[in-house]
Parts: C-alpha cells; structure tokens; sequence
C-alpha cells in the first residue's frame, strides 16, 4: 500500500491508501472522496490535479485530456494514475465538493414556474444550518415529503444564498 496525501484547494488535506494495482481516483472514491472526474478513460481532463511528490505510473491518455508539457510537469490524470510510492496530489477543489458519501439534506422548496410549453424550473433552499455543495455532473436525489416517490435530478445553477435550482422535462407535454 501506498499512502497518498490530498491537498485540496481550500487547505484541506487528507490522507488514503492505495493498493499497488488501484488507481489513485478508484481508491479514493472508495474512501468516500469523490476526486472529479468524468471519463474515467484518460479523455476529459476532469480528472487532471498535479503530483507535487512522488513516483507514479500513468494509463493511456490522450492529449486532450492532458498535454506533454503538462505531464512534464507532474500533471497527472487520477484516472489513470498509479501510485508506486507514497505521493502527494493536489486536488484543484474544495474538500466539501468531494465528499461523496450520501447525505440528506432538508430543503424548501422556493419557487416553481414554467418556463416552455415543455420544461418546468424549480428552486429549492437548504434548510437554516445545512450548505449544499456538488461537482459538475452531480445529481440529487429529490423525495417528495410524505410519500414514496423519489426522483433524480442534476443541478441547473450553482448554489447561491442557499438556493439551488433544477430544470425538469414535462413529457407529459410532448
């Protein structure tokens, strides 16, 4: 095992261990952090954070994703990188936005409005003392109180004063 240092932007660190074999996103996603990431196939860059120590090994990749001059420079993609010795990565996120183990949260629901014939917007605002934070192509699962209907939904906006929105596809208008 090989133990990995995170530093992520916010000055937050954290530290997992990775098997010989296992990639450094793999295991730290297994451990709860959710480096971002999107591919997974060493083709987006989502991934790409720089290797501040240490030796490592790097899967296929193209340079879309990562440029030689970038790798010249301890850039890595977590995707396709395998610690060989201990190293240090820093993570260009918050530590809050990689946190992946699921969470409920208490929500109002503030404002809902159509917006075309076919999409409907709504709002909600986390309730007093929760934040909510989440990475590009993360999704939440939103339950209507009182039943047992549960529905999956990506972020349409950042969050701001608390308020995050949605927008939904009426197929019943189609």
């Amino acid at each position: 095992m090989n133990k990995i240092a995170l530093n992520f932007e916010d000055g937050v660190t954290r530290f997992i261990d990775v098997r010989p074999d296992e990639l450094v996103a793999d295991a730290a996603y297994r451990l709860g952090l959710n480096i971002p990431m999107d591919c997974r196939d060493g083709a987006c860059g989502t991934c790409k954070c720089q290797c501040e120590s240490g030796d490592y090994a790097l899967g296929d990749y193209i340079d879309d994703a990562m440029t030689e001059e970038e790798a010249a420079q301890g850039f890595v993609l977590t995707c396709q990188m395998k610690a060989k010795s201990d190293c240090v990565i820093r993570i260009p996120a918050s530590s809050a936005v990689c946190k992946t183990k699921p969470a409920t949260l208490a929500a109002t629901m503030v404002e809902v409005r159509q917006l075309s014939p076919s999409t409907i917007g709504f709002s909600v605002k986390a309730e007093q003392g929760q934040s909510l934070s989440y990475l590009p192509g993360q999704y939440v699962n939103v339950s209507v109180p009182g039943t047992t209907q549960t529905r999956s939904y990506s972020f349409s906006s950042m969050v701001k004063d608390g308020v995050t929105e949605f927008l939904v596809r009426n197929i019943l208008a189609d």
